[in-house]
This record gives C-alpha cells, structure tokens and sequence, in this order.
C-alpha cells in the first residue's frame, strides 16, 4: 500500500490545516477508562503530535512514534517525546499499557498490526483506535452536492483497509470495551478549507499522478468561491476501545 502524508509540505500542511479535536475525543473515550492513569503509553503514527498532547493527561511515560522525519520535527518543537518508527518497529519500543493510533490503522496491514501490538502490549493494555472523517456541511446543500458529485468523483479516496472489515472483536485475546461515533462542529474560511482538503490522501494521490498542488488548490478555489460555507461542518469521528488480555494470563 503507499505511503501517504511522508512528501515535502505533507507535515507543515497537516499542522495548520487538520483540525485539533482529538482532545474532544479522547475525553469521550476517557469515560470508558473509568479514571485510569497509565505508566506507559504510545501513540503509533503521531504525526504533528496532535493525537500525542491528549495522552500527556493520561499516561506518565508518552511517546509517539512516525515515519515521517517532517511531521516528527514539528511534534519535537512542541515539546513531545517521539521517535521514527512505524507500527511494525512498535515491540522494539518496550511493552505498554496504553497504545493509541489516530486515523492510521486502515493505512496497516491488519494482521501484522495486531500482532505488533499484541507484542508491545502488557498484559490488559487498552488500544484506542479512532478516525475523524469529513462529512460535508451542516447546512449548506450546495457545498454537499458539490462535495458528493464533484469532489469525491475527481478525487476518490485511495484504497486502504476497512476497520470495519478487521473484525478485532472475535479476536480471543481481545475485548472491546466500547465505540462509538457522532460528529464534532468545525468552521473553515475557504482558504483554510481548500488547505485541509490538502491534507487529504484523496489529493495526495492525485498529485502522485503529476497534478501539483497548487493547479488543484486553484481549482477548488474556483469550484468553492461561489458556494456559501458559512456555518459549521461536520466532522464525524468513530472509535474503538480494546482490551488484551493475553491467552495465557486468562488461564492463570
């Protein structure tokens, strides 16, 4: 599968434009844990450090891991722990009792991510595994016609594993504690708009295929200064909370 969000710009792009909800979420995802506090924890595919600094609250050792040398730079100028690495390099970072992963496990390959993380897991560790995806606006009909018939069609998403398709839960050594999804309300001006849209792997792959940056910036400009997206979009999350608990410790 390629590799997205690693080509020059991809981190600086991702910092400014990506939304920081994911302290929104994982305060969500926090009612499930029940008050706990952990001693070491990881947040697998960090990027600028966004899905990091919620775990600062949570965890006394947190580290992040990436591949990517320019999103890992940014995250470091904030001040937080990380390391290059990706999800198959995860047992070589220690064991852990909390490991979370922010719209990146369907870019993995599910078997082996399970088993990495089993492998860097303590024995009941929870993994969080949640994903944030945009959903149109909340009131502009003509913005989410535009988004379903024009943009998705120009520039369809790449393929990438379905979580839904992962079945974890019938996985013996794994119990979900919870999910859930919704939407959380974000405004954009257009400018910031067409920068997250940017940040997409819909885009990343059409400029994989010769488009640049700025033809397809100019062009969605175009497309959009005639739309009124005033008002607050929809920006649905999903999650999943899992619990392992290795085989052998169960039969103690």
């Amino acid at each position: 599968m390629a590799q997205y969000f690693t080509e020059v710009g991809a981190g600086e792009r991702y910092d400014q434009y990506r939304p920081k909800t994911h302290q929104a979420v994982v305060q969500k995802m926090q009612q499930h844990l029940k008050g706990r506090h952990f001693e070491r924890v990881v947040d697998v595919a960090c990027g600028t450090g966004d899905s990091t600094v919620p775990l600062l609250a949570i965890g006394e050792e947190v580290i992040g891991i990436d591949s990517s040398d320019e999103m890992l730079a940014i995250a470091q100028n904030r001040g937080l722990s990380v390391r290059k690495a990706d999800y198959t390099d995860l047992p070589q970072q220690g064991r852990f009792d909390l490991i979370s992963t922010c719209m990146a496990f369907h870019w993995f390959n599910g078997l082996r991510a399970v088993a990495s993380y089993k492998a860097a897991s303590n024995p009941g560790a929870f993994w969080l595994i949640y994903n944030f995806a945009f959903a149109g606006h909340t009131t502009s009909e003509a913005f989410n016609h535009w988004l379903r018939e024009e943009y998705f069609k120009r520039y369809p998403s790449p393929p990438r594993n379905r979580f839904e398709d992962m079945t974890l839960a019938d996985d013996e050594e794994l119990s979900v504690i919870a999910n859930e999804s919704g939407w959380l309300p974000v405004e954009f001006t257009l400018e910031s708009l067409i920068g997250y849209l940017s940040t997409q792997s819909n885009i990343g792959e059409a400029a994989r295929k010769g488009r640049t940056l700025d033809a397809i910036a100019s062009d969605l400009c175009k497309e959009l200064s005639g739309i009124d997206i005033t008002g607050a979009f929809k920006y649905a999350y999903s999650y999943e909370i899992l619990e392992y608990v290795a085989i052998n410790k169960r039969l103690l």
